[in-house]
């Protein structure tokens, strides 16, 4: 999952057991988004109906038989739940197990293990899923609120049947759209005279002054490290997209761990066309810009195998002068070496091309809730998916017990994106401390943006603190706004299991061909005179051009209509 974890203090720890649920609904805050769950109740007597769900275990999280949001759920609509744990670690093997063993829970809640080939296979071709298309239009009241926030969002989850069979989480996480940010060392910059570098020539020119000018001020000028990256497990530390998106579109994934997603190929539409950069004269010259860095010593070239570790490392050192990332992610948080860094927003090329890729459709994601064609409840299974849509069980699910673990905003209090606050923490969130109060993000909830910036932020709070980090993404994220082209993006597509067993053959091997080949250009192992041409070759060889006609002819049958 791209989402970004916010790093807050540990809470104290929380043990809360509600007793068994009887036949009256008892919970009732009174906040702005108080909403009438009656309808939910769906027996006069607890026990009435009993539904098995399979849920993904977290370490934090006690047990669910007695969590506090799980009784929550019992006493609102007075079904007897019980729970078939799949373990955290390994998660997609037993997911697996269950989904071929022939006996199923009523209820799936995957949290986004399930892939879209599980649900192809499972649901469209086995016909092990209940189709949901009915239960939304007759009971479906929060879930018609996520399809109408989210236009795209029915469309996305119908599947090739015409049919719905599992639901998304709703998780707007507001600065994750445009995660691909980059951060420049402005006390260096102050240091040497020098603005902050709006095109790439001057770009390279700081960079030079970094590696020259002993930036740091520690008399040496033969330590700094001009710009670093890492490409093995950091979120989006991989510093060639700010380059590569200075000269042409440029979404391509050189994690190491990244072999799935339409941009670990460098997939994107140009004209309603599912094509990739390599083609392009522009792309090569980003590349030949990518390798003259390092061989001019201004691009870290162990960038290439380090790990966040060892570009933390450097950056805590005081050494770094740029990197990319989700947010600073090199440094540690709130400290002195963390404020001296600064947002460097997308460079202006040559021919006056200036992109930042994004990620707009991270906001519904993940198969999330499904049931089983054969549970007897049908009805009742999907309308307690339903209400996990709902304000009330989503600030439960996330955050705790009201009144203990949040309450209302004080009259006044402005959220993080400017507008009145809805909610404020009680203590402070965190998920690493076993408690028994919520279930994190272990099934469906509904945290639009609105929910994930209504929490108060200070006007006085430092931007550069713990405290002060989400504010700070919001107001930085606000200004890459302007230079992202959301219309590229390949959207979800889906595939049958036969399309997509054949693709992940080709995927795994062009996730070997394209990272090999990139990483040899940029450290000058391999050049663009000499051996281009055969790279191109190698790659449509892997099955480039398959790929590219599979998601062609997925994207025309699904969106072009």
């Amino acid at each position: 999952m791209r989402k970004f974890r916010r790093l807050m203090s540990f809470l104290v720890a929380m043990v809360l057991v509600l007793g068994c649920a009887s036949n009256a609904f008892a919970w009732a805050p009174q906040w702005e988004h108080d909403e009438d769950l009656s309808d939910y109740k769906l027996c006069d007597n607890f026990g009435d109906i009993k539904l098995t769900v399979a849920v993904v275990d977290h370490s934090s999280i006690e047990d669910w038989e007695t969590n506090s949001y799980v009784k929550w759920l019992e006493e609102v609509t007075n079904v007897d739940l019980s729970f078939e744990l799949i373990p955290f670690e390994n998660r997609a093997e037993k997911l697996s197990l269950i989904l071929s063993s022939g006996e199923y829970p009523d209820i799936f809640l995957t949290a986004g293990t399930m892939t879209d080939a599980m649900v192809g296979k499972y649901g469209v071709e086995e016909g092990m899923f209940l189709p949901l298309n009915d239960l939304i239009e007759k009971y479906g009241k929060f879930t018609k609120q996520v399809f109408d926030e989210y236009p795209g969002t029915k469309d996305r989850y119908t599947q090739l049947d015409g049919n719905i069979y599992s639901l998304p989480e709703v998780n707007e996480c507001y600065h994750c759209k445009l995660a691909t940010k980059a951060w420049i060392n402005e006390q260096w910059l102050k240091n040497l005279g020098l603005e902050k570098p709006a095109t790439l020539d001057e770009f390279r020119k700081v960079l030079e002054a970094f590696r020259d000018q002993d930036a740091n001020g520690n008399g040496d000028a033969t330590d700094e490290i001009p710009f670093a990256g890492d490409y093995q497990d950091g979120w989006l530390t991989n510093g060639d997209r700010l380059v590569m998106n200075a000269f042409t579109y440029y979404n391509l994934d050189l994690d190491t761990t990244a072999n799935s997603l339409p941009d670990a190929f460098g997939l994107y539409l140009e004209d309603g066309k599912v094509t990739v950069p390599f083609y392009k004269d522009e792309f090569k010259k980003g590349v030949q810009y990518m390798a003259d860095l390092v061989k001019d010593g201004l691009y870290y070239v162990g960038s290439f195998t380090q790990d966040l570790a060892g570009l933390t490392q450097i950056g805590e050192s005081g050494r770094l002068g740029a990197a990319a990332g989700g947010y600073i992610l090199f440094t540690n948080l709130g400290d002195d070496m963390y404020k001296q860094y600064g947002n460097l927003l997308p460079l202006k090329g040559p021919d006056g091309y200036q992109n930042v890729t994004s990620f707009p459709y991270d906001s519904t994601t993940g198969n999330y809730f499904a049931i089983s064609a054969d549970t007897k409840y049908p009805e009742a299974a999907f309308k307690i998916g339903d209400l996990m849509y709902s304000y009330a069980s989503s600030m439960r699910s996330y955050y705790g017990v009201y009144g203990e673990d949040w309450t209302n905003a004080d009259a006044g209090q402005v959220g993080i994106n400017g507008e009145p606050a809805f909610f404020k923490l009680l203590v402070p969130w965190q998920e690493t401390e076993p408690q028994n109060k919520c279930v994190l993000q272990m099934c469906m909830d509904h945290r639009d943006a609105k929910y994930r910036l209504g929490e108060p932020s200070d006007p006085n709070v430092d931007l550069k603190s713990s405290e002060g980090l989400e504010t700070y993404l919001y107001q930085v994220t606000k200004a890459y706004e302007p230079f992202a082209d959301d219309s590229k993006v390949v959207p979800p597509l889906k595939f049958t299991e036969a399309e997509n067993n054949a693709m992940s053959v080709i995927k795994a091997n062009l996730s070997n061909s394209i990272k090999q080949g990139m990483f040899a250009f940029f450290n000058g192992t391999k050049t663009l005179d000499k051996d281009y041409d055969a790279w191109i070759q190698e790659l449509e060889a892997n099955g480039l051009k398959d790929l590219i006609n599979y998601y062609q002819t997925a994207y025309d049958a699904q969106y072009k209509k």
